[in-house]
């Protein structure tokens, strides 16, 4: 629960700041350049965050990761709303985004540590649900609250995650730290938690099978037959976040464009939002049951087929077919990102699996970068909204093909049992 209630701060964000460009637009009179600009600067901070929290967990302890990150986005998120100036807003979402990027990646590779084997992509898959269900928090919350009160209200709800930071500190470190510290007590704690007819012996010692051993760097990722999933990861997730920032960031405005008004605008991006209610339950079950490679290598291309059916029902002023539309597509889009990052999550061992979701995390960010300038660039050389999303509904393909491209390789033990741990007296 407390890596769900985490993955909701994450999803919030993903899509306040979409939420918001309408009335940044008209209070600062931004171009869709700036807007880009606002977005990608954000988005820079994200890759920063992913690329060092994930090495840090390894190292350090994912609990004290996810409490470092946890207080870094809530402080400056809440000092993006009293912003006055351009600059301000994006000097605190560049440090806000390091935080709020280093949690996700470490909440991906704790649950899928300390879950079951048999429904392990489930529980990881179900934990990014929180990201979905954040986003649609978001979309609740602006309704009203934008209308109302603007869009920095939107930003001060942002103090609010630091309420986890009691929660973290209580939650169990890695295996593969308390291995390395030397905190056999801890371990006892845990495997009794998992199983409580397990009794410790007093000269038992611990260590990771080998299958879940390894060292925490970057070359790891690259070593012992990893290095083509490691790139191909990498290439999966940079394209996916380039849609998924892209689109995201900027549907309400690309359905303002296509004539919706702002509230019907609003209402259809919470429709969208509101598709992981079907998508994370169900892509969760076919990971578990076809395996991650095949969900994604066919999910993807489902999902590029959703948005060309979006772009063209979009222009048509018929409401309720386009919340049937967008309500499939984001099914697609929020469950294909839990699986995804299950997928690479379960693709490395214990022993750095927290710096290979988070690298694959950072590439994604990278991308992230890219999509809101990609939309901002097409919308200024006149592409209507509908061509935007055309242009956006053919970058799943690239995923797809990537993925279809890579090996299995979720083989490694994740039990917390001694499957994971042998135990020797």
């Amino acid at each position: 629960m407390v890596c769900l209630l985490t993955a909701v701060a994450d999803g919030f964000d993903i899509n306040v700041f979409g939420l918001v460009v309408p009335s940044l637009i008209k209070e600062w009179n931004l171009t869709p350049v700036m807007v880009g600009m606002l977005g990608s600067i954000g988005l820079s901070g994200m890759i920063f965050g992913s690329l060092v929290l994930g090495p840090i967990a390894d190292k350090f302890g994912k609990a004290r990761a996810l409490m470092l990150a946890t207080s870094v986005y809530g402080v400056f998120t809440v000092g993006v709303g009293f912003s006055q100036t351009f600059t301000q807003f994006a000097i605190c979402r560049f440090i806000a985004g390091i935080g709020l990027a280093g949690a996700f990646p470490v909440v991906v590779a704790y649950v899928s540590e300390y879950s079951p084997k048999a429904i392990r992509s489930r529980l990881t898959v179900w934990t990014t649900s929180g990201m979905a269900l954040g986003t649609v928090i978001a979309a609740l919350i602006a309704v009203k609250m934008l209308p109302a009160y603007g869009w920095r209200g939107m930003f001060f709800l942002a103090a609010i995650p630091l309420l986890l930071l009691m929660f973290q500190y209580r939650l169990p470190e890695s295996m593969a730290y308390y291995i390395d510290k030397g905190q056999n007590d801890k371990i006892v704690k845990v495997l009794q938690a998992a199983n409580p007819a397990f009794v410790p012996l007093k000269d038992d010692k611990y260590q990771l099978d080998k299958s879940n051993q390894g060292k925490v760097s970057l070359v790891s990722l690259f070593s012992n037959g990893l290095a083509k999933n490691t790139i191909i990861f990498w290439i999966m997730m940079f394209f996916n976040y380039i849609f998924i920032y892209g689109v995201l960031t900027w549907l309400t405005q690309l359905l303002k464009i296509q004539g919706w008004s702002l509230g019907w605008s609003l209402f259809f991006t919470l429709v969208w939002n509101l598709g992981f209610i079907l998508g994370i339950p169900l892509c969760g079950w076919l990971q578990d049951k076809f395996g991650g490679k095949r969900t994604l290598s066919i999910g993807l291309l489902v999902l590029s087929a959703l948005v060309f059916v979006d772009s063209v029902i979009g222009g048509n002023k018929n409401a309720l077919a386009l919340a049937i539309a967008l309500f499939l597509t984001g099914a697609a889009q929020h469950g294909l990102s839990g699986v995804a990052g299950s997928y690479i999550a379960q693709s490395y061992p214990i022993a750095f699996r927290g710096t290979g979701t988070g690298m694959g995390y950072g590439i994604g960010r990278v991308g992230a970068v890219f999509g809101p300038m990609i939309a901002a660039l097409l919308l200024t050389y006149g592409f209507s909204g509908s061509m935007t999303l055309r242009v956006f509904a053919c970058i799943p393909i690239i995923s797809a093909i990537a993925i279809s491209l890579s090996t299995d390789r979720t083989i490694f033990k994740t039990d917390i049992s001694s499957d994971t741990v042998d135990i020797k007296g």
